[in-house]
């Protein structure tokens, strides 16, 4: 289960909302990255221009193929696992007021953006700066009672 790779509930929920731009763009990239390895997968190769003489491999054509066959294994163990993630975060994440997401959004959500997100609330919500760290306290136990119970 998904949720076993979070086990501190308060940064587990931290470490589920800054792994979602990560499985988000999983999923978006996964179709064109198995196209374009199955269009490789079916090409003719041909040898790179080095220079330096090469020897001929009677298996070249075997061993790309498995190479490929590999990699395809690996995209798609990714996105399953990236879809899998999806459904257990976004309907936690729905259920959450768009005040209380907009928080966690800017507090967790924003890569490198943390510092200064109380003070970007507070100009855009006008609300204090208490009252943006009392909605982000209350949003992150709510996120991770949805995400992982009690």
């Amino acid at each position: 289960m998904i949720a076993w790779k979070y086990l501190n509930k308060p940064s587990a929920t931290v470490a589920a909302m800054q792994d979602y731009s990560t499985m988000r763009e999983i999923i978006n990239i996964t179709p064109q990255e198995t196209k374009e390895l199955y269009d490789r997968m079916v090409s003719v190769g041909s040898r790179r221009v080095t220079g330096v003489p090469a020897g001929w491999n009677p298996q070249a054509g075997e061993e790309r193929l498995v190479k490929s066959l590999d990699t395809l294994d690996v995209i798609q163990e990714r996105y399953r696992q990236a879809v899998e993630y999806m459904g257990w975060f976004e309907p936690a994440w729905a259920t959450l007021t768009d005040t209380e997401q907009m928080v966690l959004r800017e507090f967790y959500m924003n890569g490198s953006l943390r510092s200064g997100a109380a003070a970007r609330l507070q100009e855009r919500l006008s609300f204090s700066e208490r009252q943006i760290q009392r909605i982000r306290e209350k949003a992150l136990k709510r996120m991770s009672i949805l995400l992982f119970g009690k």
